[in-house]
Formats: C-alpha cells, structure tokens, sequence
C-alpha cells in the first residue's frame, strides 16, 4: 500500500449572502418605522397636491385634460363613426328586404347620413 497525494483547495468563491443584504431584527424594527413614517408624510404631500390642483382647476378636473381643439376633434369622430354604423344598418336593412345576405351589405359610398336630424 501506497501514500497517495493529499492536495488542499484554497479557492475562494464569492458568496450571495453579503453581510450588507442581511438585516437583524432591531435593524428591522427601525426601517419599519422609518418607512411608515415616509409613507405617511408621502401621502400628506399627495393630498396637499391634490388640494392645490382642486382650488385651481376645480374640484373634478385635474389640470392634464386634454385641449378644448383635440377634444373637440374626437367627440367630431365618435359622431362619425356612430353615423358610419347607422349607414352601415341601415343598408343590411335594405340587403334583408331585397333578399341578399345581409354580411356582405355595405353602404355605397355616396350614402349620406344628416348629424342634425338623423331620421
């Protein structure tokens, strides 16, 4: 019998429980109340903000709505498009009574809808 080699590793691996990511119990307790109390001066500092947007714009608007000209463009295409499904009912209306199918009826192009008085 023969005395093999007996080698000893000195490699250091670098671990992921750093002492810095660790926190003891008293630690704990300590940025619980630092934290509750941040939040809580956050949340008074949001009302107080809020308060201050409610006494300029008023109570339900908030100061970011959108401009009178580009809300007053998409009111203009929500008609449209409501005007473009009554053209739409309307000419599967008429492919019913005519006996076609109803899928393929689409309105021709110089079908005409009245916004003033609709009927």
């Amino acid at each position: 019998m023969t005395l093999g080699r007996a080698v000893l590793d000195g490699s250091k691996v670098k671990a992921h429980a750093s002492k810095h990511k660790a926190m003891s119990y008293g630690r704990m307790e300590e940025e619980e109340k630092r934290l509750k109390a941040e939040v809580k001066r956050l949340l008074e500092q949001a009302e107080k903000v809020d308060a201050e947007e409610d006494a300029r714009y008023g109570q339900e608007r908030s100061g970011d709505e959108l401009p009178a000209e580009l809300a007053r463009r998409e009111t203009r295409l929500e008609r449209i498009r409501e005007a473009k499904r009554a053209l739409e009912e309307r000419a599967q209306e008429q492919a019913k009574r005519k006996g076609q199918p109803e899928a393929e009826a689409k309105p021709e192009a110089k079908m005409q809808y009245n916004f003033t008085d609709p009927e």
